[in-house]
């Protein structure tokens, strides 16, 4: 599943303000090489500004932000990103560091250690967007930890990058029946896709990384239960207010408004009991326990009907709920939990509380039976 996710910001590049920047950039850079030596200091400023985009594209979607990144003046600034110029000389320190080591070891070491490297790079790339820092990003503890939590979704990257190698290769090859234009932009569209899924990959694992990115589906929920418990606050406030106002308010119309308005009725006094059933009156909260346990009885939560129904005997000796039928199913769900103390006291005086009531015999024969 991971995988799969990761595969989805493929598509990341192909946004219009991704695409946008790889038109006007491809534009720039067929102009700069036609230019020969006099289009070089372009052709550095272009290739530059359009590496500054990778990383800021992999940062994009390793924070999870919506859409497709646009290139600032300030991510333009030469003093800004550093990050393609430090792995640009890491990769060529690599490389002649390897290539040196032709005099001691045989061709086939040297290839293996460099592929090694190539394999790493998108760990060491993930590393330095993860902690931030460069040098933890070049401490191989750090890599190996890093590429051991991103589990299967690096190796989507490495695929990724495989086929967009591969891809490359054949654009550079291969491709020389396409305009010179269109090669350019391909190439881009393949760089921007391997950062984008590298980038993806973090904000998929980023639990397993340890990783807090500014837009996540975690967030995005403690933030809307932040705001639900602020109305909800301000909803009980309210109730509070017309509770303690006595017979000029009326709480549980209130409160039965809002339960008849919601697409779940359920949880809505659900979450009402257990808040007004803290308050120091047990009124209001019986009343509420009276149109919630048929709720709970009907949705075959009896566990949760059993608790409510003790919570709230425990509060008034006196409550019952409104209807017979509810408090037979209470008091037989209890004594099936082996909570006889509970049946029988939801019994107790039951032609009281339901006076000429058709139940009374099954009532009096359970009361009987849980006596023995």
């Amino acid at each position: 599943m991971d995988g799969l996710a990761t595969l989805r910001y493929l598509a990341l590049p192909f946004h219009t303000a991704s695409l946008l920047l790889v038109a006007l950039f491809s534009v720039l850079l067929r102009l700069a090489l036609h230019a020969g030596l006099l289009g070089l200091p372009a052709l550095l400023i272009i290739g530059s500004w359009f590496l500054k985009y990778a990383f800021l594209l992999l940062d994009h979607a390793a924070h999870g932000r919506p859409g497709a990144p646009v290139l600032s003046v300030e991510d333009a600034n030469p003093l800004g990103e550093a990050r393609p110029l430090l792995y640009g000389m890491v990769v060529g320190v690599f490389y002649m560091a390897t290539g040196a080591l032709e005099e001691f070891a045989t061709p086939g070491l040297v290839s293996a250690l460099r592929l090694l490297g190539l394999l790493a790079l998108p760990g060491v790339l993930a590393a330095h967007a993860i902690s931030g820092s460069f040098t933890a990003a070049l401490n191989p503890a750090t890599v190996v930890g890093v590429t051991r939590r991103l589990g299967s979704s690096y190796l989507v990257v490495l695929c990724v990058a495989l086929a967009c190698g591969w891809a490359g290769r054949a654009i550079v090859l291969d491709g020389g029946h396409l305009a010179f234009l269109l090669r350019i932009a391909l190439m881009m569209l393949l760089w921007l896709a391997l950062f984008a899924v590298l980038g993806g990959a973090i904000h998929v694992r980023r639990v397993e990384l340890g990783f807090e990115p500014e837009h996540s589906a975690e967030k995005r929920v403690r933030r809307d239960e932040r705001d639900r418990d602020r109305e909800r606050d301000r909803f009980l406030d309210q109730v509070f207010a017309e509770f303690r106002a006595g017979a000029r308010g009326n709480p549980f119309a209130t409160i039965q408004h809002r339960a008849n308005q919601s697409p779940k009725p359920l949880a809505e006094y659900l979450w009402i009991y257990d808040r007004v059933a803290t308050w120091p009156n047990p009124k209001l909260s019986s009343r509420v326990a009276q149109e919630l346990l048929p709720l709970l009885l009907a949705s075959n939560r009896n566990s949760e009907a059993l608790r409510v129904a003790t919570s709230q005997l425990q509060a008034d000796e006196h409550f019952r709920p409104l209807a017979s039928d509810s408090l037979l199913r209470l008091a037989e769900l209890a004594r099936d939990a082996g909570d006889r103390p509970l049946a029988r006291a939801l019994l107790g005086e039951f032609d009281r509380y339901y006076p000429d009531d058709p139940m009374a015999q099954r009532a009096h024969r359970l009361a009987a039976e849980l006596a023995r």
